[in-house]
């Protein structure tokens, strides 16, 4: 016979055992400032050795929030999402809210049932890491009046909260890094089209128009592991390159060990990823990157959605811009 398992406690059964008022209880619950620390404390503790959990759905039908916030990220694998999203929940913590997390894969109709989900769960706000087709998933938010920020992309034809990198600027310090390592013939590794990716092969392009003779190619791949590795070969095949500027750390991790297994001589190919995720990895060729705050894109991303969940709509849309800098490893030294 299944098992129906305990029934709820309720607030009354707490202010039975505690001797207060179901009113009080509840007020000690949500942490009213008009209670002392000492009642607070004994009907918490009570309520902890009851095992009385809060019905949020509830409390949130009378207050008009959840106190729940949706993270929506392309892929969980990629360490960069894993670091951010432990600093977007702690700094939703700091707010007293919780973070429920989506992984699409990059998949819009993923994207589309994760936003759907993340609606009917009432969610104060959202924040998204948009697919290629991520317009759409902006647009249904927006038609829900859902407070919505993006991370590290925007779209041209959709006004929309953002927090991002300084991508062409980023892009710009890679490429001029390589020049600079002596690279004259550069290949950018970049993914399919979005803001992030046009915008470091701007940055990368007006680098090598700094230095004659210079060039360069495009190689856009769908990901790291299904893309990079016959696309380089090919490209290699065709032409060698001394210079590799990757549109993220996963990319250039991809082309180091694909090099390897191809024989070419370990630092006759300098390589620049781009997201700084060293710390999370071990790595054979420590990365040259573009460091981008984690901490600081986490505060950053949070603040802003906490202040459209206030009502605050001044300066929409808003864009806010984080700066990003060279890090420099041995994938850019040689041996």
């Amino acid at each position: 016979m299944p098992n129906k398992g305990t029934q709820r406690v309720t607030m009354k059964e707490i202010a039975q055992e505690t001797g207060f008022s179901v009113n009080t209880v509840s007020k000690a619950l949500r942490d009213a400032p008009d209670l002392s620390a000492q009642t607070k404390r004994m009907i918490r503790d009570a309520a902890k050795r009851l095992g009385y959990v809060a019905n949020n759905m509830a409390s949130a039908l009378r207050s008009g929030y959840s106190s729940v916030l949706a993270l929506i990220v392309g892929d969980i694998s990629n360490p960069f999402f894993g670091i951010l999203c432990k600093e977007i929940e702690q700094q939703a913590a700091r707010h007293n809210y919780t973070v429920i997390v989506f992984n699409t894969e990059e998949d819009p109709e993923k994207e589309d049932r994760a936003i759907r989900t993340a609606l009917s769960q009432n969610v104060d706000g959202v924040l998204l890491a948009p697919s290629q087709n991520g317009a759409e998933a902006v647009r249904l938010l927006q038609a829900y009046g859902k407070p919505c920020v993006l991370i590290g992309r925007y779209f041209a034809d959709r006004a929309a909260d953002a927090v991002l990198y300084d991508d062409e600027n980023g892009g710009y310090l890679a490429g001029k890094h390589l020049l600079e390592c002596g690279c004259r013939n550069l290949l950018m590794i970049n993914a399919p089209h979005n803001s992030s990716a046009e915008n470091r092969a701007k940055g990368f392009a007006r680098a090598m128009t700094e230095v004659p003779g210079a060039k360069s190619r495009m190689l856009t791949v769908e990901s790291p592991l299904g893309g990079v590795p016959a696309a380089l070969r090919k490209a290699y095949e065709q032409e060698e390159f001394d210079g590799i500027f990757a549109y993220s750390d996963l990319f250039a991790m991809k082309a180091v060990w694909v090099l390897e297994e191809m024989g070419v001589e370990p630092g006759s190919v300098k390589i620049v990823g781009f997201d700084d995720i060293q710390s999370r990895l071990s790595l054979s060729m420590p990365l040259t990157t573009l460091g981008a705050g984690k901490a600081a894109f986490g505060r950053a991303l949070v603040e802003l959605l906490m202040k459209r969940i206030s009502g605050d709509t001044s300066d929409f849309p808003m864009q806010q811009v984080l700066s990003t800098d060279l890090v420099v490893r041995k994938s850019t030294l040689g041996e």
